[in-house]
C-alpha cells in the first residue's frame, strides 16, 4: 500500500512540474557578448577654444554607454579622460557638467568610480574604437547603446554666449538598439541633445537648431558578435 501511495505522489509531482512549463519558457542565460564601437570623425571633429589669449585646437568630449530596455544603466563603454576625471582646463569650480550631462547623470547614479576609470581614454584626434565584453547581458534581451558628444565654444546663430555659456551647441545624443546574442552591425542615429547647463540628464528632442555639431561625427556604429 505504501509503495502504491509513493508512486501516486511521484506521479502528481511530475505532473505539476511539467504542467508549470510552457513551450515558450526558456532559461535566462548570461552571455559574454562582445561589442565594438567605431566612431569616425566628421568635418567638425576638431574644434577651437580660447584659453586666456591662446587659441587651442581640441577634439570633442565623448562618452558611450549601455542601458537595458527599461532605461537602466548597465555600463560605460568608453569616455574621454577629461570627462571621466573632471580634469578641465580653465573651468569653474563646479567643473563642466554641461559637457556630457546625460552620461554624467547616468553614471553618477549607477556606477562605481573605478568602473569609469577602466574605460576612460585620451581624447582622440582620429577615429575611435572601443570594445566591450560583459557577462551580465542576458541572451535575447534588448539593449540600447548611447553615444554623447560635445564641443565647447561651438556657437551658432541660435546657441550663443548669451544662452549657452561656454558650451555653445549642447551635447548631441546618438542611439542604436540591439538584441544580446544576435550578431549585427548597426549605425547610431542622432536622437536628441543634453542639457545646455548640465543641470539634468534629460534627453531633449529636436535638432533643428544644430549646425556644426552635427558634423562632429561622420559615422558611428556598433558591431555585436
Amino acid at each position: 500500500m505504501k509503495r502504491i501511495e509513493l508512486i501516486s505522489l511521484a506521479g502528481v509531482f511530475l505532473f505539476l512540474n511539467f504542467s508549470c512549463q510552457t513551450p515558450n519558457d526558456k532559461p535566462v542565460t548570461a552571455i559574454n557578448s562582445s561589442m565594438e564601437l567605431i566612431v569616425e570623425p566628421g568635418e567638425h571633429w576638431l574644434g577651437k577654444m580660447k584659453v586666456f589669449i591662446f587659441s587651442i585646437t581640441n577634439a570633442p568630449q565623448m562618452a558611450a554607454w549601455i542601458e537595458d530596455e527599461e532605461g537602466r544603466y548597465i555600463a560605460t563603454i568608453t569616455v574621454t579622460n577629461r570627462s571621466a576625471k573632471k580634469n578641465w582646463r580653465a573651468a569653474p569650480e563646479e567643473g563642466r557638467p554641461e559637457a556630457l550631462p546625460v552620461w554624467n547623470h547616468k553614471q553618477q547614479d549607477n556606477s562605481a568610480p573605478h568602473d569609469v576609470d577602466t574605460v576612460s581614454t585620451a581624447t582622440s584626434k582620429g577615429s575611435v574604437e572601443a570594445k566591450f565584453d560583459r557577462e551580465s547581458l542576458i541572451e535575447g534581451n534588448t539593449y540600447k547603446v548611447y553615444l554623447e558628444i560635445n564641443h565647447s565654444y561651438d556657437y551658432n546663430d541660435y546657441w550663443t554666449k548669451d544662452n549657452s555659456g561656454v558650451n555653445g551647441q549642447p551635447s548631441l545624443i546618438y542611439q542604436a538598439q540591439f538584441v544580446a546574442g544576435q550578431p549585427c552591425h548597426l549605425s547610431l542615429e542622432p536622437m536628441g541633445y543634453g542639457s545646455v547647463d548640465g543641470s539634468n540628464g534629460t534627453i531633449n528632442s529636436g535638432l533643428g537648431s544644430f549646425t556644426t555639431a552635427l558634423g562632429i561625427i561622420k559615422d558611428a556604429s556598433i558591431i555585436v558578435n
